[in-house]
């Protein structure tokens, strides 16, 4: 396994667990645990890990960003409400609609759920909505994700590639307006995303003031791919993306 491969897979993992060991990492990928401590160096060089007794851990940045689904549902409430009501203005009674994995998406999913719509999602956080859906609601199956709480995985995405959408909602990690792209920070939620693009008549990028300037580890789209780009508030001295739409009353971050 050459030394690219060897990375994306320690990434992968200590994205997915927060702590990862070295000899578990060394007797997974069938090398030396010189080699597994060479790559960890190098790594926590670029900022990606940092390396403690025996193993290593996410970076200080990574780990704050990193928090469980359900607790990250408690930051920002506010903002990813106000991003929600001015999304969910573009969908229409009767339309089919996709909703990403992530915490943004779910005030969006509160709104939706009460209307005559079809919703399919991979967003486990969903199920537990209180109250009954007026909506049609259909949660892909596949494999789980538990610190994600999503479905993913091969039998996921051949699923969701079957559906045809008039609208698909995505969160992300972090957006750079230099690079003009979105993050994430791991492949799984990458393939879906995509998986739910592809078939899509608009695409629209869910996300809070937050997340601006905050670039992640893989870029899965450019902003201009997305129709719309919501946000509940910008910068007044940042140049805006045409697409960007912000709520009527948004004030300056």
């Amino acid at each position: 396994m050459i030394a690219s491969e060897r990375n994306l897979y320690i990434l992968k993992q200590i994205n997915a667990k927060g702590v990862i060991n070295l000899k578990e990492i060394a007797r997974e990928l069938g090398i030396s645990e010189t080699t597994v401590r060479r790559d960890f160096e190098k790594l926590e060089r670029t900022g990606r890990l940092k390396r403690v007794q025996g193993g290593a851990a996410l970076h200080d940045a990574l780990e704050n960003a990193q928090l469980a689904m359900r607790e990250k549902k408690t930051i920002s409430v506010g903002e990813k409400q106000h991003v929600a009501h001015r999304a969910s203005l573009m969908v229409k009674d009767g339309d089919s609609v996709f909703l990403d994995c992530g915490t943004s998406l779910v005030p969006l999913a509160e709104i939706l759920f009460s209307r005559p719509v079809k919703i399919v999602t991979t967003n486990t956080l969903l199920v537990n909505l209180p109250g009954s859906a007026v909506a049609t609601v259909f949660l892909i199956g596949g494999q789980y994700h538990s610190h994600y709480n999503m479905t993913y995985g091969p039998l996921a995405k051949e699923i969701l590639e079957r559906f045809s959408f008039d609208h698909t909602f995505i969160g992300c990690f972090g957006v750079s307006l230099e690079q003009n792209r979105a993050f994430t920070l791991e492949v799984d939620s990458m393939q879906m995303k995509l998986a739910a693009m592809q078939n899509a008549r608009q695409k629209h990028l869910l996300l809070d003031h937050s997340k601006l300037f905050r670039g992640g580890f893989y870029a899965f789209a450019e902003l201009s791919l997305f129709d719309t780009v919501f946000c509940d508030s910008f910068p007044p001295e940042q140049p805006a993306p045409p697409n960007l739409r912000l709520p009527d009353f948004a004030s300056d971050v």
